[in-house]
């Protein structure tokens, strides 16, 4: 995949600069940006209490990424699933790591055998007729339950990385992050630790922001398209 130069090393402060206005800069009337809300809402996703559980909350702080869920996957996901999508999560640790595993265990925890992969089934709705959730709406549900280990997808992402599609984006993040002795992964941690946030991320939230502000000019309005915007 292409690492975009907005993660290179020689655009360190750009990046941080990025990074830390999506989370602090307010608009007019001191508005805030919805989407800095994501990873904390209702105390985050992988909260002790909700950990296993995709919540109302959860789809709510999802919306804070500008997607809409339909009142069918809704009582879907929440109600007609709820039992199923619990044993599943309850089967992906909280605390594994994307940039942590190695090729045995990614192929385990995100395969097309794995917990993750028969999650991401149930969330597009491919057993139930389908919901009306693509792959940027079950990435960022995904992402809020399991943010250190599951990237958000949408079209900025792709278009920024040039990757050829979210059925491979597991791989293909792994294999970004892991390769030269994780010097992506280090990185991340360093433009957050300049960003100097008002609460810690995880390395792939903060890659996402980034990725998403630069793909954006900042994270200026966008014309709409579909269910792959970010507010």
């Amino acid at each position: 995949m292409h690492i975009p130069e907005i993660l290179t090393e020689k655009q360190t402060e750009n990046a941080v600069t990025l990074l830390k206005n999506y989370y602090t800069e307010r608009g007019s009337k001191g508005r805030v940006r919805t989407g800095s809300r994501f990873d904390t809402w209702a105390g985050g996703g992988d909260a002790p209490d909700v950990v296993n559980t995709i919540t109302a909350d959860d789809m709510l702080a999802a919306s804070f990424l500008s997607v809409r869920f339909s009142p069918r996957a809704s009582i879907g996901i929440l109600e007609t699933r709820r039992d199923d999508i619990t044993a599943l999560l309850a089967q992906i640790p909280a605390d594994l790591d994307l940039t942590a595993l190695n090729r045995d265990e990614v192929e385990k925890v995100l395969g097309e055998e794995s917990p993750a992969w028969k999650l991401w089934d149930i969330l597009r709705g491919k057993e139930d007729g389908g919901w009306g959730i693509g792959s940027t709406k079950a990435s960022k549900l995904l992402a809020r339950k399991r943010p250190r280990l599951i990237p958000i997808w949408d079209s900025v992402v792709k278009s920024e990385t040039k990757l050829k599609g979210s059925l491979t984006q597991w791989d293909d993040w792994h294999a970004a992050l892991t390769k030269d002795n994780a010097a992506l992964a280090l990185h991340l941690d360093e433009i957050q630790r300049r960003a100097e946030l008002p609460h810690p991320v995880s390395r792939l939230r903060a890659m996402d922001v980034v990725l998403w502000m630069h793909g954006t000019g900042g994270g200026a309005p966008q014309p709409p398209t579909g269910e792959d915007e970010e507010a």
